[in-house]
């Protein structure tokens, strides 16, 4: 059954992952996708994120300083619905811009994924990961554990999160013209789509109290259990210590460790500190997570990706998919994201092959 953005043709410019990942967002849901590329590709081909995030596209190669570069884009344009872009340095090395697609065609959409927004001081900076990290707090101060600098996060957060906030908004452009509406602008800024990713991290109220501070400062969130294995807990409410201390066997320990006391007593704070992890060294993880879920408790045992990638449940919902690759074959990826249900779009395609489409696209045959 054929996605809901299958009468949709996108042409997709640029090498940053970001506008690498709406791409795939969009195939997945039934678009075609053509991916324009320099002729020496895009810098991350050869490596299992690009099967990933340009899977389901066709693939056209274009040289910018060939004289026919103009007729060939112009061609595309033509025939097109979409113009998504976005480049790691910022600039556009096949000199086109809405302007000029919309001379070409009228009614064409095109969004762009810079790394600033309009008006911000920083606007001339690229959309390199760190960037949007360093300016939006998208990092770990390692000074509380005597260590010096910020630590990154290595998933390239605004990169998805951008792509997350472009896909709706090129769905939403389609559905404006549907209904008369024309062709128009987008710039979706990494930097701003960071905003959306923080959530309510970002507000900050002074007229609204801050929470109330949680139950026992003595218990964490990561614990190692008998097999060497992490648990996260969350049990910084009330109606989770009690149901907690039952199930491992010390109801008495409630009363200690709510006690006030803890707060300005370090000492022995860290003493039913140390306790309460010892008490995690009788079982696995896994059989702390089984006997947690039981008891109503938030407890799950850290797994790693392959693990999650093979439990049952992510095969079984779509999660999780193969993809035979043509570069590395039989290959794990991640399912379609959304699924509807009169349209659910479809896995159609590998990766494809620098250039692989230029005769059947360019000549449209």
């Amino acid at each position: 059954m054929p996605g809901a953005l299958s009468p949709y043709r996108i042409i997709e410019l640029g090498d940053h992952p970001a506008v690498a990942v709406l791409g795939m967002l969009l195939a997945d849901q039934g678009a075609d996708v053509i991916k324009v590329e320099m002729p020496h590709g895009d810098p991350l081909r050869g490596s299992p994120v690009f099967s990933v995030w340009n899977r389901g596209k066709k693939s056209v190669s274009i040289d910018p300083d060939d004289v026919e570069c103009s007729r060939l884009l112009g061609g595309l344009l033509a025939d097109s619905d979409v113009v998504i872009e976005s480049f790691e340095n910022g600039a556009n090395p096949f000199g086109v811009d809405p302007v000029a697609a919309r001379r070409i065609r009228s009614c064409i959409i095109y969004l762009t994924l810079p790394g600033f927004g309009r008006g911000h001081p920083q606007r001339q900076l690229p959309g390199h990961e760190l960037l949007i990290s360093a300016s939006t707090g998208v990092y770990a101060d390692r000074s509380p554990d005597g260590a010096e600098g910020a630590s990154f996060i290595a998933l390239p957060y605004a990169s998805i999160f951008g792509a997350m906030v472009a896909a709706p908004a090129v769905a939403a452009a389609l559905f404006h013209r549907a209904r008369g509406g024309g062709g128009q602008d987008i710039e979706v800024p990494l930097y701003d789509a960071m905003f959306t990713a923080m959530g309510s991290a970002l507000v900050r109220r002074p007229d609204v109290p801050a929470p109330s501070r949680t139950v026992s400062p003595a218990i964490a969130r990561f614990y190692r259990c008998k097999d060497g294995r992490w648990i996260n807990l969350n049990a910084a409410y009330e109606r989770s210590l009690m149901p907690l201390l039952d199930a491992l066997g010390h109801p008495d320990w409630y009363a200690p460790l709510t006690d006030d006391r803890l707060y300005q007593n370090a000492e022995e704070r860290e003493e039913w500190a140390a306790r309460f992890s010892a008490a995690w060294l009788d079982r696995a993880a896994i059989e702390w997570e089984d006997i947690m879920a039981e008891a109503g408790v938030p407890l799950t045992m850290c797994r790693t990706l392959r693990e999650w990638m093979e439990t049952e449940h992510a095969w079984e919902s779509g999660a999780v998919v193969e993809i035979q690759d043509p570069a590395f074959g039989p290959m794990r990826q991640v399912g379609i994201q959304v699924t509807l249900s009169d349209a659910p779009g479809s896995l159609s395609a590998a990766a494809p092959s620098l250039g692989e489409h230029n005769q059947t696209v360019l000549e449209g045959k």
